[in-house]
């Protein structure tokens, strides 16, 4: 099975790089240009698996989705090449085969944002890339997860996104077995913030797998 979240404009880029087979659900953060200007090179992935793909989406997101994609059906149209996608409104958790998503509000600008929760059995993997703050509801339900990805976006302080700083604080109270910072400006080195930063918490990067209990 394979989870999509976001489809930034680089996603045909990556899929092609790290050989995604195929995308039986799509997950939306945010509706911000760098989280689904690739979301139209979903439609190969259509003519491979012969189906319509779902997408989840909080009510805004989708409203930003359904307006910037306009010519997007669940239809296929002779003679034009355009994702099939049935667009879902995300209002409590969902089950794709044995993994349960759950959408996790947090603060990032003014646009509705989410991070998600992934649950297979015991095992939680929490995702939230872009990100100011968490509310304490959303910081309860990740607390003592297995693996959390966070963002980190540098030293200085930002208005729609944690600084290193923020972001080291809120793993701290978090408690994640592991933790893997995202969405890292350039004022970050990659080899000497690995070496800094808590054990436990490592830096992500492009092509990183993560592998997680059975």
């Amino acid at each position: 099975m394979h989870l999509l979240v976001d489809t930034p404009p680089d996603f045909r880029e990556q899929a092609l790089a790290y050989r995604l087979p195929r995308v039986d659900a799509v997950f939306f953060t945010h509706s911000h240009a760098d989280h689904i200007f690739g979301f139209d090179d979903i439609r190969r992935y259509n003519t491979m698996q012969r189906q319509v793909i779902p997408a989840y989406a909080g009510e805004g997101t989708l409203q930003d989705l359904r307006r910037v994609f306009d010519y997007i059906s669940t239809e296929s149209q002779p003679g034009f090449y355009r994702p099939q996608i049935d667009f879902r409104l995300l209002e409590g958790p969902v089950r794709i085969g044995e993994v349960t998503v759950e959408a996790l509000p947090v603060i990032h600008g003014p646009s509705p944002t989410c991070g998600f929760l992934f649950s297979c059995g015991a095992v939680r993997f929490a995702y939230v890339p872009d990100c100011k703050s968490m509310p304490d509801a959303t910081l309860e339900r990740i607390r003592g997860v297995d693996v959390m990805v966070l963002d980190a976006l540098r030293h200085r302080p930002h208005a729609t996104h944690m600084t290193l700083a923020e972001s080291l604080a809120c793993l701290e109270r978090i408690g994640a077995a592991r933790s893997y910072l995202v969405h890292m400006c350039h004022d970050l080195a990659h080899t000497g913030l690995e070496a800094a930063i808590p054990a436990g918490v490592h830096v992500a990067y492009d092509g990183l797998v993560v592998s997680l209990p059975a």
